[in-house]
């Protein structure tokens, strides 16, 4: 078996050979199944095997797998999270099993069908969760904060008009970094974050007739830094524009109602431009086709509307 060259992998994505490499995985740790299913979102390779677990083939230019065991060997929550089964390469592209969450996935239109206090239990589940995984020793894990912060900043005009923001967006961004950047405190209390949560790297179960979260996983995108980090997936990919839930979630979180206010807004917009995978134009269309046009003050009350 031949598996495509680093540099065609996002060419080769959806090829078929990606599961004749599971099987040769499977084989190699003593692994028995009755069927292989591959995943239909996300960056790496996800090749579910029955319902025990799971193989992933990590995007071959980042270090996703090696950031994702350390965080798995140290993170400690009452939400579930997978277990370490094995870890290896495979005709040097590095993989990991682990053991598969099990439950349903929710989406944005189920989500905005539910009773706002069954919202708002799941947040607060999720925010207690959260600031449990904060506790947990973060020293293994290889993040310096204040380099992020200061590259993001440097570079988030490029990045914002790689994803074709509108000009007005554009033009505002310098002086919005400029006058924000202070917010942010200069050397904040180092957290373990997971850093991208939300619905797709959720599952959740039905209990008596209420949605409960049954587990947490994708932690490939791990680091630790400034805990409001790991607000901007909730608020961006959940409950953007919903700003009753996002002051219930803030509550959950341990804010006091004094503290969310008009810095917290603009810290958190600030910081969802830094965000790793940050694209304001995506944020703007899932909010109202209109906000595509809205002037980065207009998007962060939308998107931050507490």
């Amino acid at each position: 078996m031949k598996l495509p060259r680093f540099q065609d992998y996002a060419a080769e994505f959806n090829n078929e050979i990606w599961g004749e490499a599971a099987k040769s995985i499977c084989r190699k740790h003593g692994i028995t199944f009755e069927k292989l299913s591959r995943a239909a979102t996300g960056d790496n390779i996800i090749i579910f095997v029955d319902e025990k677990c799971v193989i992933k083939i990590y995007v071959p230019t980042r270090n996703g797998r090696d950031r994702e065991i350390s965080a798995l060997e140290t993170a400690r929550t009452s939400l579930k999270i997978p277990e370490i089964i094995a870890y290896g390469e495979f005709e040097d592209y590095k993989y990991l099993i682990m053991t598969r969450i099990r439950g349903v996935e929710m989406n944005r239109e189920n989500w905005l069908k539910l009773e706002k206090s069954e919202q708002n239990a799941i947040l607060t589940e999720l925010a207690e969760g959260l600031r449990e995984l904060h506790l947990s020793d973060c020293s293994k894990i290889d993040f310096e904060w204040n380099k992020f912060v200061q590259n993001q900043a440097k570079t988030c005009f490029e990045r914002q008009k790689f994803c074709h923001v509108n000009e007005r967006v554009l033009a505002q961004i310098p002086a919005y970094i400029e006058e924000n950047l202070p917010l942010l405190p200069v050397d904040p209390e180092k957290v373990f974050l997971h850093g991208d949560v939300h619905f797709g790297n959720l599952r959740f179960k039905e209990n008596g007739g209420k949605w409960k979260i049954s587990g947490l996983f994708d932690f490939a995108d791990s680091l630790k830094g400034f805990r409001e980090y790991e607000i901007l997936a909730v608020g961006v990919l959940m409950i953007q524009g919903q700003g009753e839930l996002q002051r219930e979630f803030f509550r959950a979180f341990g804010y006091a109602d004094s503290e969310i206010n008009e810095e917290l807004r603009k810290r958190l917009m600030l910081l969802t431009m830094f965000y790793e995978c940050s694209d304001l134009r995506r944020y703007a269309i899932r909010l109202r086709a209109e906000a595509v046009d809205y002037s980065l003050p207009e998007l962060e009350r939308a998107i931050w509307n507490f």
